[in-house]
């Protein structure tokens, strides 16, 4: 079941989708609750947000490539669509969300965890606003390799390995960093791999593969927790975290492409998958703003407070999802395409 379609799009990405911004609330719970409870020195609590931050964003980035890599004859022979669609998908999202979450921030500076100041928005575009750095990266790495395929073509492989190379490069030195410019490089190679995915799907058609790469991703991650342990040798630490970064990608779009359909659980995942958008910009204010009506209301247990977070996030966020399919100024700002591009063009 590797190409079913859902409303003309693969069902199977938007189930990755929907993994991917589950991982993202998960991470973002897991967050909070290290933070408001101090849980610094919680183990089981860092060793299970370190491995979900580690993996959900290069979900993202991946599936879109796919998307990319799936489109891109049309993109190509269509320069000004590609661009457009890019702009609104992602640089109009972000130009509303990202001086309003600055906003939120600066005024609620007492109740949030990083304070921000004036600079921090003149500099918005450079070291991108808090969860809002995806969208904004997204957009940039996008641009830069539609540029390249279209004048460099027939080298895919060989451009592969070179934004890898500079992937285990910033692991092994400054990380991702916070900047734009860092961003960007560190997440370009798991885009670009998204084409892996398209040119060579029948070969990616043997399970064994899904297998493999699962056992892989387990072996290596219960490696990186003991050496996280002991504490010793950072560089074979970072090494860790590619390999099983690696295989986690790889496992998940295999199994998702493999086995599109899982019931309900598919469904399930595949509407998140499609309100992505909202599911990721709202689910930090909701997790916030759950956490001071749950003070207000005395509920301090831990584990309670978790549940809350998680839940509150996905219900809240896809309610407000459905009540702007009926209100357009609410649906805009999400979907700015839908009302900015010709309705000839609408197809994807």
């Amino acid at each position: 079941m590797i190409a079913e379609k859902s409303d003309n799009r693969l069902l199977w990405i938007d189930v990755v989708k929907g993994l991917a911004i589950l991982g993202v609330i998960l991470q973002h719970t897991l967050q909070r609750t290290i933070y408001y409870f101090d849980q610094a020195d919680n183990f089981i609590l860092t060793i299970s947000n370190h491995f979900v931050a580690s993996v959900n964003m290069q979900w993202f980035f991946a599936v879109s490539g796919i998307v990319y890599f799936l489109k891109r004859e049309q993109y190509l022979a269509n320069p000004l669509y590609f661009f457009k669609t890019r702009f609104y998908d992602l640089i109009i999202p972000y130009l509303i969300f990202g001086p309003l979450v600055w906003l939120g921030k600066f005024v609620l500076s007492a109740y949030v965890r990083y304070e921000v100041s004036v600079d921090d928005l003149l500099q918005m575009f450079v070291t991108p606003i808090a969860f809002m750095w995806f969208i904004y990266v997204l957009f940039f790495i996008e641009i830069i390799v539609y540029l390249v395929d279209k004048y460099i073509r027939g080298q895919y492989g060989i451009i592969l390995l070179c934004y890898f190379a500079v992937y285990v490069a910033l692991v092994l030195t400054t990380g991702r960093g916070k900047d734009v410019f860092h961003l960007t490089s560190y997440y370009l190679f798991w885009y670009y791999l998204g084409g892996f995915f398209v040119y060579y799907k029948e070969k990616l058609s043997d399970r064994k593969l899904i297998y493999i790469n699962g056992i892989c991703w387990i072996i290596l991650f219960s490696i990186y927790t003991i050496w996280k342990i002991l504490s010793v040798n950072i560089l074979f630490s970072k090494l860790l975290i590619i390999g099983y970064t690696m295989c986690s990608v790889l496992f998940v779009l295999l199994i998702c492409q493999q086995y599109a359909r899982f019931g309900r659980l598919s469904l399930a995942l595949n509407y998140f998958g499609r309100k992505s958008m909202y599911l990721y910009i709202l689910n930090p204010i909701i997790i916030n703003g759950t956490r001071e009506i749950l003070i207000k209301c005395g509920i301090n247990n831990m584990y309670v407070n978790m549940i809350a977070f998680f839940l509150s996030a996905i219900v809240i966020a896809c309610l407000i999802a459905k009540i702007a399919k009926h209100v357009s100024y609410v649906e805009f700002p999400f979907s700015p395409r839908k009302y900015l591009l010709k309705k000839t063009h609408q197809h994807d």
